[in-house]
């Protein structure tokens, strides 16, 4: 967590005084300023040191100590008091202070603000503002004010200090740079995974540079929604005993023997019962209650619980020639004394070569492998209509049909359900018996990392997540039908990520109690609020529920009535985020000057209330006192929404991860080739923070040429341990630094630290 302001300092109202004044130029908002001799010195109140602490539109600034001189560029604001005032070392010292406080403000701040005083002008033209003249009229209006203990107190709630704890780092390298590793699986060449299933890639020269920005990271996508499953923590050795192996051979047998009682009862669910139940629906002779009896059975007994038993078959006989040929050599290998007491020793994912499997593990997770994309179609297919299953045996009972009734009577209704369920039932078992045979392998052995594989595609068909970027559609079309007063111009992209309860505090923020409960709702490129309207509105758990819900049954409507209004909405390209150090309060802050894109903001009087592109919330539920758990998941959304599924599922694309500690901040890296993204332009807007590496292009350049970066670096390899960094800044600061490559994430962590990036 890197700390981003410190917060209103602790001013003594018996040393500052007060001054305030309207500045037409920023929306008319009143400008503060805390003015009194410097108390880090010596000095004394005719002194030329004094200490200045500034409240505006455009922020907060503190100035400790500053010196009143002639000699100083500062004072050219002095010029501009009026003549009578210019006698006045009070107000020459104000002037000076607001002259120090605009020299202070971020180039972004004062883009923003003066499009804003623009707008205000008949003629469309931004006046010059943020100049010694602005300094010294703005001055000159300065009125003094007694109430300055009440305003110290106001603001030290308003102000607090503020930190973050991740940000996310666009690195770019030249092209042909990044290629996946491979490995040699017997006679197949084959994409290398890292202990975390992760896929792993070479960077050429600048692997050491890259090893230093912490290692690989998961990002979903259509075809991978979760992160690969890992080995436990108990199968770290490299070795098999006769006992594991003993076990691994009766947890394959057992799997065998489980599915051929399965597909047994599937053969006699969909040859026999469910042609029982088709004739019966026959005898009557009405062509409404024979089709209504046909509807009813089809529901039942879908085409896709044949398809379940065609699937099943293929893959039962796959099994039982799997096991019956490597059951002798599976025997052999564990009656061999040598082999127990010598211990099998199973080579690295990087070996070239591998030995032979004689558990037949390897074998049995490849049959896996093959036959498991043939099971989603026919099981998402089932598990869909499954969910009616109650409304379908009810459906039945009411149809007039007798010879169906009566049929449904004497089968028995539970029992039928029974039987019917199973299909759901055996998903979950597969993953059970493979979580038995996973726990006895060696983190190692050439079958892990296929059994690990097969684990996530029974959970992503079981949690019917196939549809790809369908469902991403369908989510926020979703949340639309349920959330009220939604405007025609917001269609964010993507999924759901997360969402959040929360509660939308009132200015200035002191009492946690008083506020407007909301939930956040958080998609790749946009962050929307929504309001509560009661205490038993929709939370956040509920309203991913609904999500869900929907995409299991797309014909069902959402729950109304749910006491949900749309509040505001984020462009989280242009979202600042920040925390309190006890990590319950969240601040946002939207750095653009367009009213389009916010609703329902805290109005200052005089203002318009869109101006005030602030949020501060209190966070509920999961992540209260977690708001580092936000800044993670905004950080990884806006990668997310950077760059396109295809991209991110390309092998000139990785995702790298610095995890914080205890007062620094945390990196999220989306390492690429610039050109192979440019290829198929999957970038949707720029990073603020963006580092390209061994590049000949000029850095002002690169920051012209990408809307949006903030800072740019350079990094300059310099042989194999060193390298040079070149950054422009904010406000066209350039400076560079040379270091080892091991340093090379502490040296970016600095980086993102620097005040302009706040």
């Amino acid at each position: 967590m890197a700390l981003l302001s410190a917060g209103f300092p602790a001013l003594d109202p018996e040393v500052v005084s007060l001054y305030c004044t309207r500045d037409p130029l920023l929306e008319n908002l009143p400008v503060l300023i805390f003015y009194g001799p410097s108390t880090t010195s010596n000095a004394t109140r005719s002194s030329t040191r004094v200490q200045a602490h500034i409240y505006s539109l455009a922020g907060f600034q503190s100035f400790p100590r500053l010196t009143i001189a002639p000699t100083s560029p500062l004072y050219a604001a002095v010029h501009h008091l009026p003549s009578d005032k210019q006698g006045d070392e009070v107000y020459r010292g104000l002037a000076v202070s607001l002259l120090s406080y605009f020299a202070g403000l971020s180039r972004s701040v004062k883009e923003i603000t003066k499009e804003l005083a623009g707008r205000r002008r008949a003629n469309r033209v931004a006046p010059t503002i943020f100049d010694e003249m602005h300094a010294g009229e703005l001055a000159s209006n300065l009125v003094k004010l007694d109430n300055v203990g009440e305003m110290v107190r106001l603001l030290s709630s308003v102000l607090r200090p503020q930190c973050l704890s991740w940000i996310d780092v666009d690195v770019v390298l030249p092209a042909q740079t990044i290629q996946r590793a491979v490995t040699q699986d017997g006679p197949d060449i084959v994409p290398a995974v890292g202990d975390d299933g992760l896929p792993l890639y070479h960077y050429s020269k600048y692997g050491s540079l890259i090893d230093q920005l912490g290692h690989p990271a998961f990002l979903p996508t259509s075809k991978l929604r979760r992160a690969p499953s890992r080995p436990t923590a108990h199968s770290k050795s490299r070795s098999l005993s006769k006992e594991q192996k003993i076990a691994i051979r009766r947890e394959m047998c057992e799997l065998l023997d489980t599915e051929k009682r399965y597909v047994a009862k599937l053969h006699n669910l969909v040859d026999e019962i469910a042609v029982d139940f088709r004739q019966s629906v026959q005898v009557d002779t009405s062509n409404g209650s024979l089709r209504l009896g046909k509807d009813a059975v089809g529901q039942l007994f879908p085409g896709s619980l044949s398809n379940i038993l065609t699937a099943n078959d293929g893959f039962l006989a796959e099994l039982e020639d799997v096991l019956s040929t490597t059951e002798d050599e599976a025997i052999q290998d564990i009656e061999d004394l040598a082999g127990d007491l010598a211990k099998l020793q199973l080579e690295s994912v990087n070996a070239t070569t591998r030995r032979r499997d004689p558990t037949g593990t390897l074998a049995f997770a490849k049959t896996f492998l093959t036959w498991l994309p043939k099971f989603t179609d026919p099981y998402q297919d089932y598990m869909r209509m499954n969910a009616g299953l109650s409304e379908a045996l009810h459906a039945a009972h009411n149809v007039d049909t007798p010879a169906l009734s009566q049929i449904l009577f004497n089968f028995g209704e539970q029992r039928l359900r029974s039987m019917l369920i199973e299909p759901v039932q055996r998903l979950p078992r597969y993953s059970l018996l493979l979580d038995n045979i996973i726990s006895q392998l060696p983190a190692s052995h050439p079958a892990m990392s296929g059994l690990l594989k097969s684990k996530d595609m029974l959970a992503d068909i079981c949690a019917l997540d196939n549809s790809g970027s369908a469902d991403s559609a369908k989510a926020s079309s979703t949340i639309r039908k349920f959330l009220g007063q939604w405007p025609s111009w917001l269609s964010p992209r993507g999924r759901l990520i997360t969402a959040i309860d929360a509660v939308d505090l009132h200015p200035p923020y002191s009492n946690l109690s008083l506020g407007q409960d909301v939930v956040l709702l958080l998609f790749p490129d946009t962050l929307i609020i929504a309001q509560k309207q009661h205490s038993n509105a929709l939370s956040a758990k509920g309203i991913i529920t609904e999500v869900d819900r929907s995409a299991m049954n797309p014909v069902q409507q959402p729950t109304t009535g749910n006491g949900l209004l749309f509040g505001a909405a984020f462009d989280l390209s242009k979202l600042r985020i920040s925390e309190s150090p006890d990590g319950r309060v969240v601040r946002l802050t939207h750095v653009a000057a367009g009213t389009s894109y916010l609703q329902g903001f805290h109005s200052t009087p005089g203002s318009a209330s869109a101006n005030v592109n602030v949020k501060v919330l209190l966070l509920l539920g999961p992540y209260e006192a977690k708001a580092h758990r936000l800044s993670e998941d905004v950080a990884k959304a806006r990668i997310e929404g950077r760059f396109s599924e295809p991209i991110r599922e390309s092998d000139k694309w990785a995702l790298h991860t610095i995890a914080t500690v205890p007062g620094s901040l945390g990196l999220i890296t989306a390492i690429y080739e610039e050109k192979a993204v440019s290829k198929m332009n999957s970038i949707q807007t720029a990073c603020r923070f963006r580092v390209e590496v061994d590049s000949q292009g000029d850095l002002l350049e690169s920051r012209s040429r990408h809307t949006g970066v903030e800072i740019a670096a350079q990094i300059i390899p310099l042989g194999t341990d060193k390298f040079r960094l070149e950054v422009q800044g904010d406000q066209g600061k350039r400076w560079s630094e040379t270091s080892m490559c091991q340093n090379l994430g502490r040296v970016l962590v600095n980086i993102s630290e620097l005040p302009q990036n706040a």
